[in-house]
């Protein structure tokens, strides 16, 4: 009996209604009916209690009693079960894939999309995982036989950007791939006094860090100016990124005057190697983001906004008068948390207090 061939029957179709019910109760009712006129037996396969933030009611998740796998033990006993991995659940409509599909395109984030389904329906069931998985087949389906990497550079050549990228030695594996809009280079080399360099995590699968460069204008306006993918965080990988945005000014001896980053130490090193006359500044929201998170792991709840405050006021002294006066504060405030001071004193004031900056 276990070598017969398993037959399918897709019974999903007969499951999808425009009817409207005034209870939940009723719906219930309606999926059994259906369930048991179709030979399927419907269960509720999870029950989400949580109380979304704009109101939200609970809801109810429906699915094959045979959904699932069977759960072996170690007791080397043998169980009957009827779970033979059906994946029979309510899903998405025609017309809410339609709308899945219309606000993929404008690039709205996954719990909005669930969020606008849920403002045309306020009884819809639709699970975020749900909204996840049609927006993948979404992209899968615009990208065709294209891996991601391929994908993204097509995009890049039919936008007409400039780019570049290199491969591991004997390899079609890319390292890198750095690229920038021909507007962005104009710009780039009429307003090239300040530019602001950041990474953003958790992009792509490959789980390759996204390279941000950022431009400003005269009237203090922010444009991007380009983008690069890097396999790692190391100093030469930092480099490459920089030669090449490098080569895009005009004029040879043209360079940023100040480079504003967050305390990378293999991104400072490089900036010294490719842009050695640039002033290389540090960013006071990162440092003051960091050194709280910091603050809440060593100092007591009750000191956290002092502590957070003074070390504020130190890190604005305009002088080595005022700098010496609040650190000594400082210092008296964490007289028992020397862990955290040690931290502030090690990492940011002694090696790059006169790199702070605010924007």
């Amino acid at each position: 009996m276990e070598n017969l061939p398993q037959i399918c029957v897709d019974t999903s179709d007969a499951f999808i209604t425009t009817e409207k019910f005034g209870t939940r109760e009723e719906v219930i009712r309606w999926i059994k009916e259906v369930g048991i006129d179709n030979k399927v037996t419907v269960i509720i396969s999870r029950l989400s209690t949580e109380i979304w933030k704009r109101g939200r009611s609970n809801k109810l998740i429906f699915g094959c009693d045979k959904g699932g796998k069977h759960k072996s033990t170690d007791s080397g006993t043998q169980s009957a079960s009827k779970k033979c991995g059906c994946p029979f659940k309510i899903r998405l409509t025609t017309d809410e894939k339609q709308h899945v599909a219309d606000l993929t395109k404008r690039h709205v984030p996954p719990r909005h999309i669930l969020f606008s389904l849920q403002d045309r329906d306020p009884e819809n069931v639709t699970r975020i995982t749900q909204v996840y998985k049609h927006k993948s087949v979404i992209q899968k389906e615009i990208r065709g036989p294209k891996s991601e990497i391929q994908h993204l550079f097509k995009l890049i050549e039919d936008a007409g950007y400039v780019y570049w990228s290199r491969k591991k030695d004997d390899s079609e594996v890319v390292r890198e791939i750095f690229w920038i809009h021909p507007d962005s280079v104009k710009l780039l080399n009429i307003f090239s006094i300040v530019l602001v360099m950041d990474s953003t995590y958790k992009t792509n699968k490959y789980r390759q860090p996204l390279f941000e460069i950022v431009g400003m204008t005269s009237t203090e306006l922010t444009f991007a100016v380009a983008f690069a993918y890097k396999e790692s965080e190391q100093t030469k990988n930092f480099c490459w990124v920089l030669e090449k945005l490098k080569e895009l000014f005009v004029k040879k001896d043209l360079c940023p005057q100040v480079i504003l980053i967050y305390r990378d130490l293999a991104l400072m090193k490089a900036i010294e190697i490719v842009f050695p006359r640039s002033i290389n500044l540090l960013c006071r929201f990162y440092i003051n983001k960091n050194v709280g998170a910091k603050c809440k792991q060593h100092v007591v709840n009750d000191l956290q906004k002092t502590i957070d405050t003074l070390w504020m006021e130190v890190g604005w002294a305009s002088d080595e008068v005022e700098y010496g006066q609040r650190l000594h504060q400082l210092e008296q405030a964490c007289v028992d948390y020397s862990g955290f001071i040690n931290y502030v004193k090690d990492t940011w004031l002694t090696p790059h207090r006169y790199r702070f900056v605010g924007l």
